[in-house]
């Protein structure tokens, strides 16, 4: 045993630029959820720095094929609808966005023609899509790393938790501020350091989800001691150090229901009762599991109206989502598509193409600079291909999860975690854009990185590390 445990051991990479990539996942969500480029260009800077600390430690023991793969499919897909995009064209080319020519002959003037509709927006557009590639890499090469992957999701869970007591603090002394602004939109809800209360919503959803996981893992902790006929006093124990992950379990709830998203919530408690099926599917009948995924999810729907009343009509009205709201806006989108279906509008132009195709049927307030479907946004901005190329990656992820936490070796917290939130994720793209805020997406996709690496490793290395904490309560409850 004592060699098996020596063996698992892992080897020591740079605490710096591990801790370098922790602190950057933790301090995103501050200011004002970094959607700003300034932001966007520091947190690639420092990821970018602790990828490549993190690169030159010793080979992990996770396969870098998969890493390999997702790196050069996304790198050489955004690569080449860049160059395609930008590329300087004849008019008569039928890749050329016909606003070149419009403006062209309305000015008297020979512009420069390209398929983007802005000549240098796609340039700008890549900044998101490379902070969550570089997040995707550092997290899977501290998931190789058993210490690490145990301190990132950790850092996730902890910096979640106190974001939510900020949230509720700000939230009852000054729910008209963001941090130091005022607010422009969602003065009446919990935001935090969110200007946009759905991803302030799916991101305390994905964190309660995290100190939920944490708080189970105490329960086994406990069962498994109390199997092993410990003394009474390290039960009580347990007991007493179930109160950090259920106080905070219940703070980010809290906080999620005080937003009153009400796609957040309810894709969150999505996210919860995959939680709960994955860590006590064995403890259930098939027809049990039947019956309790059926009622549970009507007990949501009507939780949640419940809590929320029957605005829903209402409000969305007022804002441009209802009247022909979203339903108009996605198929103005797909006209959008149908017409660029290869190379789109360009990347990060949909708020001035979107103009073109609006329909009359859609509210006149405001300005739809997000499609509110993420896939549908990505092949309106850089084709059909693309899209297809991320989602199958996303598909190919979750399968990869789902296989992993149905295999009694490999189901271990952090792979229940990662699939879970990233259920939150997915069905909250297809309805908002949570996904393009990079605190947000930064979170999960650290996090599916990680939780990806943890997969990857042998299976017998997986069987030894069950092994060892079989026989160690003690490593179990670091775990």
């Amino acid at each position: 045993m004592t060699k098996a445990i020596v063996a698992l051991k892992p080897q020591q990479p740079s605490d710096l630029f591990a801790a370098l990539l922790f602190t950057v996942v933790a301090i995103m969500p501050f200011p004002f959820a970094s959607v700003s480029s300034v932001a966007i260009s520091l947190w690639c800077g420092l990821v970018g720095m602790a990828v490549l600390g993190l690169a030159f430690r010793p080979p992990p023991a996770a396969s870098p094929l998969l890493l390999a793969a997702v790196i050069v499919t996304l790198v050489a897909s955004y690569a080449v609808v860049l160059y395609l995009q930008v590329q300087v064209r004849n008019s008569s080319d039928p890749l050329v966005h016909p606003i070149w020519i419009q403006a062209s002959q309305l000015l008297g003037l020979s512009l420069v023609s390209t398929a983007s509709i802005a000549v240098g927006q796609p340039y700008l557009a890549v900044g998101t899509p490379l902070l969550n590639l570089l997040l995707f890499t550092g997290g899977y090469l501290c998931g190789a790393d058993e210490v690490l992957s145990r301190r990132l999701f950790r850092t996730i869970a902890w910096a979640g938790g106190l974001y939510a007591i900020y949230a509720i603090c700000s939230y009852a002394l000054e729910p008209n501020l963001v941090l130091w602004q005022e607010k422009i939109a969602y003065a009446g809800n919990l935001t935090g350091t969110f200007t946009n209360r759905n991803a302030a919503a799916v991101y305390f959803g994905s964190i309660s989800i995290a100190w939920l996981l944490l708080m189970l893992r105490r329960l086994s902790l406990r069962k498994k001691r109390h199997s092993g006929k410990r003394r009474p006093s390290t039960t009580q124990v347990s007991w007493r150090n179930l109160a950090v992950p259920g106080t905070f379990f219940g703070i980010s709830l809290l906080a999620l229901v005080l937003t009153g998203s009400r796609a957040g919530v309810a894709c969150s408690f999505a996210g919860l009762l995959v939680t709960f099926g994955l860590t006590f599917r064995a403890e259930m009948s098939p027809r049990l599991r039947k019956w309790l995924a059926s009622g549970a999810a009507v007990v949501v729907i009507l939780v949640i109206y419940q809590i929320f009343g029957s605005g829903l009509g209402e409000r969305l009205e007022t804002e441009g989502a209802a009247g022909g709201g979203r339903a108009n806006v996605l198929a103005s989108v797909l006209r959008m598509i149908s017409d660029f279906p290869w190379l789109g509008t360009g990347l990060g132009t949909f708020r001035w193409s979107f103009a073109a195709y609006r329909s009359n049927q859609i509210s006149g307030w405001g300005v739809w600079d997000r499609a509110h479907n993420v896939p549908l946004e990505i092949a309106a901005e850089g084709g059909l291909v693309l899209a297809g190329i991320v989602a199958l990656l996303w598909i190919g992820a979750m399968a990869i999860l789902v296989r992993a936490c149905l295999d009694p070796k490999r189901s271990r917290t952090l792979p229940r975690a990662a699939l879970a939130i990233s259920t939150v994720a997915i069905l909250h793209s297809l309805i908002d854009f949570s996904l393009q805020i990079p605190a947000y997406a930064g979170t999960v996709i650290v996090l599916l990185g990680a939780a990806l690496a943890q997969v990857q490793r042998p299976a017998e290395q997986a069987g030894a590390i069950n092994f060892e904490m079989k026989q160690s309560p003690a490593a179990l409850d670091r775990h």
